[in-house]
């Protein structure tokens, strides 16, 4: 009987090394240098809240990966941003921003990684899972990539806030209204 407990177990242990692919754990941090915005326009003029990349200091992300070739998959890897970390030049478009982001119920927008697939040493296409005031998407966007010391992601992307269900304050009495596509524009230099 204790044989064929210790078969089963051997294979069972061998069975799931087949299933999952060598996953590698890191530590990255992201620098301040970095810079992160998301802008877009209303019938009016244009809008851009930066975040606060120095918060990007106050923590460490560690991400969960396996290769194939020039294919990284990733696996619980997550880049928490605060919405009270975006800064709008004004407190009142603050305002505004983080309502339309429903801050109060989803203080964070979550960047969750899915995939990076390199085309060549410079360029990749990186899979990202947005949550943002509780809804997911997915987009896959082309990013470039510079650096020796430190990896430099630079791209930018553009999506449309009804993918979230979100509904663009429209102010002065329907007045000046918030064009439903916005971009985000990211510059992330990564140290390992």
């Amino acid at each position: 009987m204790k044989t064929y407990l210790l078969f089963f177990s051997l294979l069972i242990s061998s069975l799931a090394g087949f299933a999952q692919p060598n996953v590698e754990t890191r530590e990255i941090e992201i620098l301040p240098e970095s810079s992160l915005s998301i802008s877009g326009n209303t019938n009016i003029s244009e809008f851009e809240c930066d975040f606060n990349t120095i918060r990007f200091k106050e923590q460490s992300i560690t991400v969960h990966f396996s290769s194939k070739g020039d294919i990284l998959d990733f696996r619980n890897s997550i880049l928490p941003l605060k919405n009270t970390n975006f800064d709008c030049g004004n407190r009142r478009i603050n305002k505004d921003f983080r309502e339309l982001l429903k801050t109060e119920k989803h203080p964070e927008i979550l960047l969750k990684i899915q995939q990076i697939e390199m085309d060549d040493k410079q360029n990749a296409h990186v899979t990202l899972n947005f949550e943002i005031a509780g809804k997911n998407k997915n987009y896959r966007f082309p990013v470039r990539l510079t650096g020796d010391d430190q990896l430099c992601f630079e791209g930018n992307l553009a999506l449309n806030i009804k993918d979230f269900d979100l509904e663009a304050p429209s102010k002065m009495f329907g007045l000046i209204v918030i064009e439903e596509e916005i971009n985000i524009n990211f510059k992330l230099n990564i140290k390992a």
